[in-house]
C-alpha cells in the first residue's frame, strides 16, 4: 500500500460564494471529485437564491448530489461521492 496517498485525507471544500458567477467554480470543483459545502449566509437574499438555484442545476447537469443542510448551506457532492446520514444516540 502506497502510504502517501492512505495518509492524505480526503478534502472538503467550504464555499462563501458572494455573486452568481461563483457558482461556477463550485461546479467545477465537484466535477473534479471533490466534495463541496456552499455557505450561501453571506450573500444579498436574492442571489444567495440565485446562487444555489445555479449550484443544484449544475449538480443536475453533472450528475452530482445535493444534500440541504439547512435553508443556506448545503452539500455537494460527485457522482460517486456518498454520505450517510447518521443515527442519533438513543
Amino acid at each position: 500500500m502506497d502510504n502517501s496517498t492512505s495518509s492524505r485525507g480526503a478534502r472538503l471544500l467550504v464555499f462563501h460564494p458572494r455573486q452568481l458567477e461563483d457558482a461556477q467554480d463550485l461546479i467545477r470543483a465537484v466535477k473534479g471529485n471533490q466534495t463541496v459545502v456552499l455557505n450561501a449566509s453571506g450573500a444579498d437574499a436574492g442571489e444567495a437564491q440565485r446562487l444555489i438555484d445555479f449550484a443544484c442545476g449544475g449538480m443536475e447537469a453533472i450528475d452530482g448530489h445535493t444534500h440541504r443542510i439547512d435553508a443556506e448551506t448545503f452539500l455537494f457532492t460527485p457522482a460517486r461521492g456518498r454520505v450517510e446520514h447518521w443515527p442519533l444516540a438513543a
